[in-house]
């Protein structure tokens, strides 16, 4: 027992010592990559790594070989077997163990995962409930709420002719959008922005700069949303021309091309739980719409069938820009 004792102590050690480490790095440096799931693996690893070697030690430490050699021994003087009243111990080392690796990980993804949760907005917080693919940028929102990021385009334009911006990028989405967050709700100013900096190829518009322009404006009001204003009024400040068209698997099909985007305002569905804009960027050869989700690199991954998009379809504008 008392060797048990003695090496549940040292695991209780190791596993401290990563876990402390851990914290320390994400405090005192915050990099991108330490997430939860790294930090389970991490810790996780730290446990195999020193039972694998308490085990290697183990076996080929004096003690066990002079245990083999007695043993040895004792079966060549044909002596009655033993009982083996240390068998228990045995198991109930590597099950202690076990039970404590798991505790401790436990604790440690409750400090990791809802450290200052109390400080993040309650909008925000809903908001990562309903769409999970932005888990990180509410998990992330007090590490990054007052940094200033460059907020260059330039690889998203390299991309895509129409190039995908998702609202909560940790370059705009903390930014203040007339009191809410660009990240939460700022889906109508990602998508002006994402045809403006397409059809112009200017890289100096980008959600942020939308966003501003459309709360000074007031086409943004709180626990509403953004008003269709932006998409014509809005886009027209950024030199778009911008016509309103049909909700019509017709009209997407005879109007959508790479330099004619589509902007969509889209009902509860695939896209979104209350409302949202997407926009249209293409039709591919075999008759499918891509589409650029500001709210979800999966969907802008996907391609997607014209009936489906109209059927949730509330509105469409068309956009050019004459050079």
């Amino acid at each position: 027992m008392k060797n048990i004792i003695l090496w549940l102590a040292k695991v209780i050690l190791i596993i401290l010592a990563v876990f402390i480490g851990l914290i320390a790095m994400d405090y005192f440096f915050s990099p991108d990559w330490l997430t939860d799931s790294v930090a389970f693996c991490i810790l996780a690893l730290s446990f195999f790594v020193y039972v694998l070697m308490s085990t290697i030690k183990a076996k080929h430490s004096p003690k066990a070989t002079k245990r083999q050699r007695v043993d040895f021994e004792i079966d060549d003087l044909n002596l009655p077997e033993e009982k083996h009243t240390k068998k228990p111990l045995k198991i109930l080392k590597p099950v202690l163990a076990i039970v404590l690796i798991f505790l401790i990980m436990i604790l440690g993804f409750n400090i990791f995962g809802n450290r200052d949760i109390e400080d993040i907005p309650q909008n925000v917080i809903e908001f990562g409930e309903k769409y999970p693919e932005a888990s990180d940028y509410v998990k992330n929102f007090n590490k990054y709420k007052d940094e200033d990021f460059d907020m260059d385009v330039s690889k998203e334009m390299s991309e895509r002719n129409i190039p995908l911006f998702i609202q909560w990028d940790k370059r705009w989405g903390y930014k203040d959008y007339g009191g809410n967050y660009v990240g939460v709700a700022g889906c109508g100013p990602t998508c002006v922005a994402m045809v403006a900096c397409g059809l112009e190829q200017d890289a100096a518009i980008n959600p942020y700069v939308v966003s501003q322009y459309a709360a000074q404006q007031g086409f943004y009001t709180y626990g509403q949303g953004t008003s269709w204003d932006i998409m014509t009024t809005g886009a027209r400040h950024y030199g778009l021309e911008v016509s309103s068209g049909s909700v019509s698997v017709d009209y997407i099909l005879n109007n959508l091309t790479s330099s004619t985007p589509l902007i969509c305002s889209m009902a509860p569905g695939d896209f979104t739980k209350t409302g949202h804009f997407i926009v249209l960027t293409s039709i591919t050869d075999d008759g499918q719409i891509i589409v650029n989700d500001p709210n979800s690199p999966k969907n802008s991954k996907k391609h997607w069938d014209v009936d489906i998009l109209v059927s949730q379809m509330k509105s469409v504008w068309k956009y050019t820009y004459n050079y």
